[in-house]
């Protein structure tokens, strides 16, 4: 099994590909390494259903994971689960194989993985609800005495779970965990760029320095992986899950829903720029959505479009909506009673747009330098990276495409 070491740049995508510093450690990779900058990410696009899709190989109609959350209506924002925990995965994951395969896995912030009992290391993606105590929930949802190491080492590097002092902790700690533990596979999320680009905005000069410091911290794991003894080998592959567009307005759908009487016959969950609906406790079929939801509507509700379920099951989303919306270009939904988005870019918009389109770039011995391979969808992406460890993802739907990476 070889050695590898995965990093998810959370909201880069393909046009941040073509600004890149020259001399920076991504523009190296892409030049000595391999890379594909077109890969079209799932519907919604959505940062826990993606890394689902990343390493599972498998669309949300598979994983069963199709928004961050469950549908929770009425719940406020600051009470919501997330899809935090392995369980919610119908399918197995590449954790699993590597176990499998008598190999050890290093998860650091990857959604939808806590309690996943095939990794060795593990320090959770998940925050605190209202009421509950941050250091608590991580030590229950990882692994104790690792996250109380890396915390004794590198806990200066951080202020809670605030940008970018967070990734910092988390490269540092992956970084950390290569030379002492030398995992099979090690699993990295890293936030910043998703952060800086909701609050500041897309193309802002926080979310450019952004850029570079993931770009340094890219850096800083490959010296990590070639100067430990026994992780020389060790392949890096970036990945990224969706960019971000800029928004003006946020538009409270629950809300409209209620004022126009449709409320009982539909609920409503925002996905940031498209929403699913679901049935409400008054519905009873109609023949298509848009009798359920008047194009008169679509205007106040900001609303550009309307998924049919004939067209997510094209889209392999999840089974339970009814259909679902896609936002006007500068609009956020919200499905909270009272709260307000106040971001100032956003996603979880559906295909067809730039920011549709990300990157999976693999560097390392072996690979062929220079090569671009001219597109890719997400669900290759798991069996790629199992076909690059040398091992399968029998269950995936995606394609293996590890052989056009490598010599």
């Amino acid at each position: 099994m070889r050695k590898l070491l995965l990093v998810s740049l959370d909201a880069f995508f393909v046009r941040d590909t073509y600004a890149l510093d020259p001399d920076g450690f991504l523009s190296r990779m892409l030049r000595e390494g391999a890379f594909c900058r077109r890969v079209e990410t799932i519907f919604p696009a959505l940062t826990y259903p993606i890394h689902v899709t990343m390493v599972t190989g498998c669309d949300p109609h598979r994983t069963g994971v199709g928004q961050n959350q469950p549908l929770q209506p009425g719940v406020p924002g600051d009470l919501r689960v997330w899809y935090w925990e392995r369980k919610h995965i119908r399918v197995p994951t590449l954790f699993e194989k590597v176990k499998e395969a008598g190999g050890r896995s290093c998860s650091i912030l990857w959604p939808v993985n806590c309690r996943n009992a095939s990794v060795r290391w593990c320090f959770p993606e998940v925050h605190p609800l209202r009421g509950e105590n941050t250091v608590l929930k991580v030590l229950r949802y990882g692994n104790p005495l690792y996250i109380l190491s890396e915390e004794r080492k590198f806990g200066s590097l951080r202020q809670g779970i605030r940008e970018p002092g967070l990734s910092d902790y988390a490269a540092a700690a992956a970084a950390d965990t290569i030379r002492h533990h030398k995992p099979d596979f090690t699993a990295l999320h890293l936030i910043d760029l998703d952060e800086a680009r909701h609050h500041h905005g897309t193309f802002s000069p926080e979310a450019a320095e952004a850029i570079r410091r993931n770009d340094r911290r890219l850096e800083a794991l490959f010296r990590a992986l070639r100067e430990t003894p026994g992780m020389e080998d060790a392949l890096l592959v970036a990945v990224s899950d969706h960019g971000q567009e800029d928004i003006r307005e946020t538009v409270n759908l629950t809300r409209i829903l209620r004022e126009h009487g449709l409320d009982r016959v539909l609920t409503v969950q925002s996905n940031g720029m498209s929403a699913c609906f679901f049935p409400g406790e008054g519905y009873s079929p109609r023949p298509d959505p848009e009798k359920l939801l008047p194009e008169a509507l679509w205007k106040e509700m900001g609303i550009s479009r309307l998924y049919t379920r004939q067209e997510l099951d094209q889209m392999h989303a999840v089974s339970d909506p009814l259909f679902a919306a896609e936002a006007a270009e500068g609009v956020v939904f919200s499905d909270a009673l009272d709260e307000e988005k106040r971001e100032k870019a956003t996603h979880g918009f559906g295909p067809g747009r730039e920011a549709d389109l990300c990157l999976f770039a693999v560097y390392g011995r072996g690979v062929k330098a220079g090569a671009e391979i001219p597109s890719m969808a997400m669900r290759d992406v798991g069996p790629t990276l199992a076909g690059l460890m040398g091992l399968r993802l029998p269950d995936a739907e995606g394609t293996d495409r590890s052989a056009e990476f490598l010599v």
